[in-house]
């Protein structure tokens, strides 16, 4: 079963083969996955992780079209991308887009202008005020840990309550969308 980390900088994952363009420590693959199409056959992967990837590519139906080809089907597609009301993430110049609590489910599991056929079945999708994972790059001191993973847990449960009115209050900032579905 080989399930892709792409993208992966240095969020590992175990039991897959984490693939980046840049060689950090742990890298199993170096690809640079603007180049297309990418090195897997058609249905040869059975799970792809993208986690704060997709944004910083200028062609998003590109990119998820090859991430379509590559899964076989069944095989599930989890993005993390950076939340529209995070200004860090609205802020960076290498970020083509920002992403809402529907974006992924519109696009990718109905019928839409961008892809005609759904191409996967939503499984799951949740904001999070916080990142997943809590400090990949190593940049908070460690006392605040703790701390920001209580905030995140409570204040993601609350928003996870009715996404789509927090969304349109914007009164608080969420830093990532989690989607998840499965190829048709």
């Amino acid at each position: 079963m080989l399930i892709l980390n792409l993208g992966c900088g240095k969020k590992l994952l175990p039991n897959c083969v984490n693939i980046d363009v840049t060689p950090y420590p742990g890298i199993d693959q170096i690809v640079d996955l603007a180049r297309y199409p990418w090195p897997w056959a058609d249905g040869a992967v059975s799970g792809i992780h993208v986690s704060h990837l997709m944004e910083h590519f200028p062609d998003q139906e590109k990119f998820l079209r090859e991430c379509h080809r590559i899964l076989k089907p069944g095989g599930y597609l989890r993005i993390a991308g950076p939340h529209a009301s995070c200004i860090s993430s609205v802020g960076c110049l290498g970020h083509y887009r920002t992403y809402a609590y529907n974006t992924f489910h519109q696009y990718l599991s109905q019928p839409f202008y961008m892809f005609k056929e759904p191409l996967f079945r939503t499984t799951y999708q949740r904001l999070n005020w916080w990142y997943e994972v809590t400090d990949a790059e190593g940049n908070l001191p460690g006392w605040m840990l703790p701390v920001i993973k209580v905030l995140d847990k409570g204040i993601s449960w609350m928003l996870n309550l009715c996404p789509r009115v927090w969304e349109n209050l914007n009164i608080i900032q969420c830093r990532e969308i989690l989607w998840e579905g499965r190829k048709l």
